[in-house]
């Protein structure tokens, strides 16, 4: 049987570790920081992201918040953070959980695999390897039509949010839509969305529009551009080709046909609108062998579209939309400068179209 002594001190040495563990845990704590408000929680997490911190900790007792509506809040905290700064886009989860017997709450952030850089002899055949802005457009273009395409960026500084501006934009001929899946580990391909007269209903309806649309490339260019042309030539034989096409007035209203916003438009029907004429001048600048990517933006403070091509060495804007009907030069919008087309009522984000162009130069 031990002793009454041996019982006292055995009672002094577990209140000892009770105080110890006490004393710990205040450690712990006071070692966290201690946000009182949603904004305080944001910059928490704007800093770990910009840093690829992994796992963050703060001490939640200031918040007076229940468990879930604690979640809740950096939850609201996490995406007001992705909305004020796009470049924090190469994250796409925050898991919120609060460590058992404490006020810390534990963030887990959840990083696209290319921020934190992928082994390259880990990649498995049959992914597209995608090492710059370019590359999204050359993933698109090669492979099978209404597919999903595995790939594996692997440039640890290209920008998420400028890659989904190329897809959105330059990919998919305006009949697929071509969006990231949260690791940005697969492009999806979807059909565009229905609603306009004439859209196509099915996968198989967006590739025979495709395939319409490419063989037009390929006969128009026989039609309009002879061998001894040079680029500069090439690029204003095809700007007078489109700039020959009907604008579709039914433009912003139910009855504007599906067809309209795409090159289909004006190689088969002669009638478009700005969507349709910057296809067009795309795909047929691209196809004579020069660079040229389409541009997003408003003029007059309406939804429009036009052009960036290489143009006499450099890359110069074109709006075939706003010059068609002139049929030849001297065009207003044929060649621009960036400051001549913002003169001209033109409003853009112009880092897509910049990243895009820098990696030809």
């Amino acid at each position: 049987m031990q002793s009454v002594a041996g019982d006292k001190s055995l009672s002094v040495q577990e209140d000892r570790i009770s105080g110890l563990e006490k004393e710990s845990k205040k450690v712990e704590l006071s070692n966290y920081p201690k946000p009182t408000s949603l904004q305080e929680i944001s910059d928490l997490l704007t800093n770990a992201i910009k840093s690829l911190t992994k796992t963050i900790y703060f001490d939640a007792s200031a918040m007076k918040m229940t468990d879930s509506q604690l979640k809740m809040t950096v939850l609201n905290a996490y995406y007001n953070a992705l909305n004020k700064d796009n470049s924090l886009k190469h994250t796409y989860k925050v898991v919120p959980t609060r460590k058992p017997g404490t006020k810390i709450m534990v963030c887990e952030i959840k990083y696209m695999p290319y921020k934190l850089g992928i082994n390259p002899k880990t990649i498995p055949a049959g992914t597209k390897k995608i090492n710059s802005y370019n590359d999204l457009l050359s993933a698109t273009l090669n492979s099978p039509s209404g597919k999903n395409i595995p790939i594996a960026i692997t440039n640890k500084d290209l920008d998420f949010t400028t890659m989904q501006l190329i897809l959105g934009s330059n990919c998919g001929y305006g009949y697929f839509v071509y969006t990231f899946n949260a690791e940005a580990t697969t492009i999806n391909c979807t059909p565009a969305p229905k609603g306009l007269p004439g859209a196509p209903t099915s996968v198989s309806d967006c590739i025979l529009k495709i395939n319409t649309v490419k063989d037009s490339v390929t006969a128009i260019l026989t039609r309009i551009i002879t061998p001894e042309m040079t680029n500069d030539q090439k690029l204003t034989s095809i700007y007078n080709y489109v700039t020959r096409t009907s604008y579709d007035f039914n433009y912003n209203t139910p009855k504007l046909p599906f067809d309209s916003q795409t090159a289909y438009g004006v190689f088969v029907n002669r009638k478009a609108v700005c969507g349709g004429y910057s296809w067009a001048f795309n795909l047929l600048a691209n196809a004579a062998g020069i660079k040229c990517y389409n541009v997003g933006g408003k003029g007059d403070n309406v939804t429009h579209a036009w052009s960036m091509a290489n143009y006499n060495g450099e890359y110069y804007y074109f709006d075939s939309t706003w010059d068609r009907g002139l049929n030849q030069h001297p065009y207003r919008y044929f060649g621009q400068t960036e400051s001549y087309f913002q003169s001209k009522r033109h409003v853009w984000n112009n880092s897509m179209i910049n990243a895009l162009v820098a990696e030809n130069q």
